[in-house]
């Protein structure tokens, strides 16, 4: 019987796959330790202590922004663009100052609960822009039905 010469054996690579383990701790580690969270962003608000005092405040004292469910700015009943409105609440407030003696008006936003919160915010920013705008409150309108 002749002899045959035996099949060359394809040398395959081989991956070592023994210290996939510690490569995959390793990278965990370093991604977690190399990651900057991102802080939650909200408003910046000082709230005051929960109190059971009931603080009566008369209608002249306030001063109503308010923001219908279509986004519409109104200062009291007059409606406004969101560039005239800080120029129109500045106006407002120093004339209350100049009639109580130097006391601050309450500025109530009024927000529907349908608005877009951009408008809220925005509305609040175009606020915060104002130095004489020391009371701020923030409310919400529900619509009938």
């Amino acid at each position: 019987m002749p002899i045959l010469p035996r099949p060359k054996l394809s040398s395959e690579a081989e991956i070592p796959t023994a210290s996939m383990a510690d490569i995959a701790f390793l990278l965990i580690i370093f991604f977690m330790t190399s990651t900057v969270f991102m802080r939650d962003k909200g408003l910046k608000l000082v709230l005051p202590e929960k109190t059971d005092q009931i603080v009566t405040i008369g209608g002249e004292r306030v001063i109503r922004v308010s923001i219908n469910d279509q986004g519409d700015i109104f200062l009291e009943e007059e409606a406004v663009t969101p560039l005239d409105l800080k120029d129109k609440l500045t106006q407002r407030i120093l004339d209350y100052k100049a009639k109580h003696e130097g006391k601050d008006p309450l500025v109530i936003i009024r927000t529907n609960v349908e608005a877009p919160y951009e408008r809220m915010i925005d509305v609040f920013d175009i606020i915060k822009q104002i130095p004489e705008a020391r009371a701020v409150s923030l409310a919400s309108i529900k619509t009938g039905g």
